[in-house]
C-alpha cells in the first residue's frame, strides 16, 4: 500500500512534532518558545471505530488483522464477553469491541448499541454464511432506521473458507438492507490469512494479497475522506509544516533572508488556513444539505406509505408526492451549490486581502535591494556572506532575491488583490471562482442526473418493493399478531426507503468534496510548490545551513510527503459496486 491511512497519520504526525520540539527545545528568545508552545497535537478527537456483529462473526480476529497483531483479544471469549472493550490503532483510531448482539443478552445488544452510538464509522462484520433474520435486522436498524449507512462498511469475514460467485453476496447486503439501487461499501476479507501473511515465507505476500485486510484499510481511508475525517486528521500535519516554516527564519543569519522567510513564510500559511477553513464551512453546509433532503423524504416516504385503497388514485397521490420530492431535493441542492460558491468566494476573497497585505510589507523592500555581495555576472543575485557560522567548505550558493521578490509580489496579482477578484478578470483567483461556479452552477442538477424517477419510483410504487397500500396490505391481517408483524414490516419498507434516497444524498455530498478539491487543490499545491521551493533556495545557503536548520527541513519534507499520500484517496466506487 502506498498511501498513509488514517491510523497512521496520527502516530506519525506525533514523531514528527517530537523531533520539531527538540530541534527548537535549545534555540534562545521568545520567539522559539511561542513555535515549541504551539507545537502540540490534541489527543482528545480520535475517530472511533466500531466493530459491531453477531457473535462469533470475526469482530476480535479482525481487529488483531488491523492492528497487524499489536492488538491480542480473547479471541474465543466473544459470546461470553460482556463488555465493550477499547484498543488503540497506532495511537490515531480507536477501535472499540462490542459483545455479539442478537446472542439472546439483552445486556450485550444494549451496549453495542451505547457504543454504536458514539462512532465515526462502523464495521458490520458478518461471516460468509452471510445473514440470518437476526443480523438482517440488526444491520436494517443501524442503516436504515438510524440512518447510519453514510458511515457504515460492511466486512465480510472468513472469505477463505468458502467462495461465493462474483456479485452474490454484495446481493446478499443489498436484499438484507432491503434496498433496490443502494447499497452499502462491502469488502471480504480473510484475518487469518493476514495473520500467516505476518508471519513470512515464499507465501507470504500471497496471503496477505488474499486476505484483503489492506482493501479494508483503503475503504476505510476512502469513507473517512468522503466525510471530511480525513482532512480532519491531516490539520495537524499543515501544522508541523506550518512551524518548519516559521522556525526556519530563527536561524537565518542575514535579515535578507528572515525577511524573505517571513513573508514566504506568511503566504504558505495565508493559503492553507484559507484551505482548511474552505473545508470546515464545508463540512457544515454538507450536514445541513443532508438534513433538509432527510425532512422532505421522510415527508415523501410518509405519504407512500398511507395511500388510498384505489390504486389508481394511489398512483396519482404518489406522482404527485414524488414531483414535490424531487422538486424540493432540487431546490436544496441548489442551495447548497450556491453555498459551496459562497465560501469560495469569500475565503478567496480573504486570502486576496491576506496576500496583498504581505505583498505591501515592507520587508519586501528589503529583498528587492538586498545587502550584500553582488555578483556582476548576475546583478539580480546575491551571495550569502559565508563567515561565522558555516562549517562547510566551498562557494556560496546564489540567492535569487529578485525571483523570490517577484514571487511575492506576483501572489497579488494572481490572485486580483486589491481589485476584488470579481473584477480581476484573469487573476488565478478569478479563475478559481469562476471555475467552482461553473461546477456548482445552473448546471448543478444532481437529482435529476441520478434518474430518481426511475429509480425511487420503482422502489415505492403501488404494489411494488415497498409500498403495499390500501386492502391489498391489510386483508392478510387475520389477527392481531398478523397485524403488527404487518406494521413492522411496514416500517422496515418505510425506512429501506428513506435510506435509498438519503444514500443519493450522501453520494451528492460526497462528489462534491471531490470535485471542489479537483478545483481548487491543483493551483494551491502549485503556488505552494513554488513558495517552498524558494524557501529551499534561501535555506540551502551555506550561511543558514546549520543542523537545527536541516533537521526542520527533513521535518518540512517528511511532513508535505505525508500530506501528499494521505491526499491519494481514491475516487468512490460507482453507486452500489463493492471493493474487491
Amino acid at each position: 500500500m502506498t498511501n498513509v491511512l488514517i491510523h497512521e497519520l496520527l502516530e506519525q504526525t506525533q514523531v514528527l512534532v517530537t523531533r520539531l520540539r527538540a530541534a527548537l527545545r535549545d534555540v534562545p528568545g521568545d520567539a522559539a518558545s511561542a513555535l515549541l508552545t504551539r507545537a502540540t497535537i490534541d489527543q482528545a478527537d480520535k475517530p472511533r471505530m466500531v466493530l459491531t456483529g453477531q457473535y462469533s462473526s470475526g469482530k476480535s480476529s479482525l481487529i488483531k488483522a488491523l492492528t497487524d497483531g499489536a492488538v491480542q483479544p480473547d479471541i474465543d471469549a466473544d459470546i461470553a464477553t460482556g463488555e465493550v472493550t477499547e484498543y488503540e490503532w497506532d495511537g490515531a483510531v480507536v477501535l472499540v469491541d462490542t459483545p455479539g448482539v442478537q446472542s439472546g443478552l439483552r445486556r450485550h445488544d444494549e451496549l453495542a448499541m451505547d457504543a454504536i452510538g458514539n462512532a465515526d464509522f462502523i464495521l458490520f462484520v458478518v461471516t460468509v454464511n452471510l445473514f440470518d433474520d437476526a443480523s438482517r435486522d440488526f444491520l436494517r436498524r443501524l442503516a436504515n432506521g438510524l440512518q447510519m449507512h453514510g458511515q457504515m462498511i460492511v466486512v465480510i469475514t472468513q472469505t477463505s473458507k468458502r467462495s461465493a460467485a462474483d456479485g452474490v453476496r454484495e446481493q446478499a447486503v443489498q436484499d438484507a438492507l432491503g434496498t433496490v439501487t443502494f447499497n452499502l461499501p462491502i469488502v471480504e476479507v480473510d484475518s487469518v490469512d493476514y495473520m500467516r501473511g505476518l508471519e513470512g515465507g515464499k507465501n507470504a505476500d500471497a496471503f496477505r494479497q488474499r486476505s484483503r485486510i489492506d482493501d479494508l484499510r483503503a475503504t476505510i481511508n476512502r469513507v473517512s475522506a468522503e466525510r471530511g475525517g480525513l482532512a480532519r486528521l491531516r490539520q495537524p500535519l499543515h501544522l508541523v509544516r506550518q512551524l518548519c516554516d516559521e522556525a526556519q527564519g530563527l536561524f537565518a543569519q542575514d535579515d535578507t533572508s528572515r525577511a524573505a522567510l517571513a513573508l514566504l513564510t506568511s503566504q504558505a500559511r495565508a493559503i492553507s488556513q484559507r484551505r482548511f477553513m474552505l473545508d470546515q464551512s464545508f463540512a457544515r453546509v454538507d450536514a445541513e444539505f443532508k438534513r433538509d433532503c432527510l425532512v422532505d423524504v421522510v415527508g415523501f416516504v410518509d405519504t407512500a406509505s398511507t395511500l388510498p385503497d384505489d390504486e389508481a388514485q394511489a398512483r396519482t397521490v404518489l406522482e404527485a408526492a414524488e414531483a414535490r420530492l424531487i422538486e424540493s431535493l432540487e431546490r436544496h441542492a441548489t442551495e447548497f451549490a450556491e453555498r459551496i460558491n459562497q465560501l469560495a468566494g469569500s475565503e478567496f476573497d480573504t486570502l486576496s486581502e491576506e496576500l496583498l497585505e504581505i505583498g505591501e510589507s515592507n520587508r519586501l523592500d528589503l529583498l528587492l535591494r538586498p545587502s550584500g555581495a553582488v555578483s556582476l555576472d548576475a546583478p539580480d543575485q546575491v551571495r550569502a556572506d559565508t563567515s561565522a557560522t558555516s562549517s562547510q567548505a566551498g562557494a556560496a550558493i546564489a540567492v535569487d532575491w529578485q525571483k523570490i521578490g517577484d514571487l511575492i509580489k506576483r501572489g497579488q496579482g494572481w490572485w486580483g488583490a486589491g481589485d476584488g477578484l470579481k473584477q480581476a478578470s484573469g487573476s488565478l483567483g478569478h479563475k478559481l471562482v469562476k471555475d467552482v461556479g461553473h461546477t456548482f452552477g445552473y448546471k448543478f442538477k444532481p437529482w435529476q442526473a441520478l434518474k430518481i424517477a426511475d429509480k425511487i419510483g420503482k422502489a415505492a410504487k403501488v404494489g411494488g418493493f415497498v409500498i403495499s397500500a390500501g386492502t391489498a396490505g391489510y386483508e392478510v391481517w387475520k389477527n392481531e399478531r398478523e397485524a403488527r408483524a404487518a406494521q413492522i414490516q411496514s416500517e422496515r419498507q418505510r425506512s429501506a426507503l428513506v435510506t435509498e434516497i438519503m444514500g443519493h444524498a450522501d453520494k451528492i455530498a460526497s462528489d462534491a468534496r471531490r470535485e471542489l478539491a479537483a478545483i481548487i487543490d491543483p493551483p494551491l499545491n502549485k503556488l505552494l510548490d513554488e513558495i517552498r521551493a524558494s524557501q529551499d533556495q534561501i535555506l540551502n545557503t551555506e550561511s543558514t545551513r546549520t543542523s537545527a536548520a536541516g533537521e526542520l527541513q527533513e521535518i518540512a519534507t517528511e511532513a508535505d510527503r505525508l500530506l501528499s499520500l494521505s491526499a491519494d484517496v481514491a475516487p468512490a466506487q460507482g453507486e452500489g459496486d463493492t471493493v474487491e
